[in-house]
């Protein structure tokens, strides 16, 4: 191990991860950051615009022993699993416009010139000499080394795992665990987000009338019933999971003439027929339900003309699993310390989260705001009104801790509200 600094490469770490053969060289720069170099991994200069730009975005021309980087030159990707990527870029030659591969990948197939004898390392490095580099193909991607799981490394505490169909597991099965820990939460009034941020919406938007049929799609323990019922409403409460369970045995404690079904929520046309409700709500559940589509179609087919459709999700641009949130240093308690990455707004998999390594794992179906929409318009129904709560200044002197420089920055649910129409 060579160099003049006292922690190793970052690079040369992670590389050795995928290549046994791959020699550790000291950093001597970025000593205080995640990611120290040494000098092989460090910057090169450009020779038309004399710029020193990262070994990654810089090309060895061995015709004309110059380095062009990708600000003055065309740059190409190529699709190819090598180390601890699975891509890698070609820049044009600003003379001679051939194109070569950037650096990183250079190294991996033996063109870089240190490697080759056009240039000699000014520092005490040790050039990696791959003898077969088929040997040294990472079949892990996306790789630990990328910047976001990098980071995510450091503080987060949430596993988010993409499926590939739902043949890996049975949504049903997934509430059925969650019941006993979802259904504890609400003898003391509801969790944070729900008492002080959705529950208040939803009622806003629904704005119930007494005598009004309101069906919950979905209802789980029953929370939103409760509510309505409280106002006057006659209310139907259906939902699959065990969850429905436990408003059963409060309404036998408490009762307030809700109706329960346990049944799916994909055949409510069936069950109670056409233009049979005034109302719908769905609280906190479409993002858990896999055919959305159909759903929607149900629901549209329930709710007399002009009916109203009231639903609140996890914020498809700013709720996992479209975004992650990580702290760093990840045992501080100060909001100032979060981080929220973007993992993917468009990917449409289904996906298992658990938020702690105690916790039970949840499943989510992620969609975008203009799937919700466009789906919406297919069965003659139209969003009149959406909410995306914020927090406030009341709140935040009261729960400072789950809402400054949070609540106030983005908002994590999105509530709206649905009108059944004839024509669009």
């Amino acid at each position: 191990m060579n160099g003049a600094g006292s922690k190793l490469c970052f690079y040369c770490i992670e590389y050795k991860k995928a290549a046994k053969d791959y020699p550790l060289n000291y950093a001597f720069a970025d000593q205080e950051e995640i990611t120290p170099r040494c000098y092989l991994h460090w910057q090169y200069e450009c020779d038309s615009c004399k710029s020193m730009t990262h070994f990654n975005g810089i090309a060895w021309c061995s015709d004309c022993k110059e380095f062009t980087c990708l600000n003055c030159a065309d740059e190409h990707m190529v699709k190819k699993k090598f180390l601890v990527y699975d891509y890698y870029y070609t820049i044009d030659c600003k003379k001679c416009n051939k194109p070569n591969p950037a650096l990183d990948f250079a190294e991996f197939n033996g063109s870089h010139p240190f490697q080759i004898g056009d240039l000699i390392p000014k520092e005490d490095v040790v050039v990696w000499m791959p003898i077969n580099t088929e040997e040294a193909v990472s079949n892990q991607f996306p790789n630990p080394s990328w910047g976001s799981i990098r980071v995510e490394s450091m503080g987060n505490i949430t596993t988010i795992t993409r499926l590939e169909s739902l043949d890996e597991i049975d949504p049903k099965t997934v509430w059925d665990a969650n019941a006993p820990d979802w259904a504890g939460k609400w003898p003391k009034g509801g969790d944070f987000n729900h008492k002080h941020f959705i529950i208040p919406e939803v009622l806003r938007l629904l704005d119930v009338k007494e005598g009004e049929k309101i069906l919950d799609v979905a209802c789980g323990e029953g929370t939103v019933t409760r509510h309505l019922a409280k106002k006057g409403a006659r209310i139907t409460g259906i939902d699959y999971s065990n969850m429905i369970d436990y408003a059963m045995k409060k309404e036998r404690e408490e009762r307030l003439g809700i109706n329960y079904l346990k049944a799916d929520a994909l055949k409510i046309s069936e069950i109670f027929g056409k233009e049979s409700f005034d109302k719908v709500v769905c609280n906190m559940a479409i993002m858990d339900i896999d055919n959305y589509k159909a759903l929607f179609k149900q629901v549209s087919e329930v709710l007399i003309e002009n009916g109203l459709f009231i639903f609140s999700i996890t914020h498809p641009c700013f709720s996992v699993p479209t975004t992650t949130t990580v702290r760093i240093p990840r045992d501080s308690q100060r909001n100032e310390d979060k981080i929220r990455i973007v993992k993917n707004y468009f990917e449409k998999r289904p996906t298992l989260v658990q938020w702690n390594p105690d916790s039970v794992n949840l499943l989510y179906f992620q969609r975008t705001i203009s799937d919700y929409i466009n789906t919406f318009r297919e069965v003659n129904m139209v969003i009149t009104e959406m909410s995306e709560p914020q927090t406030s200044e009341k709140l935040k002197e009261k729960f400072p801790r789950d809402t400054y420089i949070d609540m106030e920055m983005i908002p994590y649910f999105l509530i709206a509200k649905v009108k059944k129409v004839t024509e669009l």
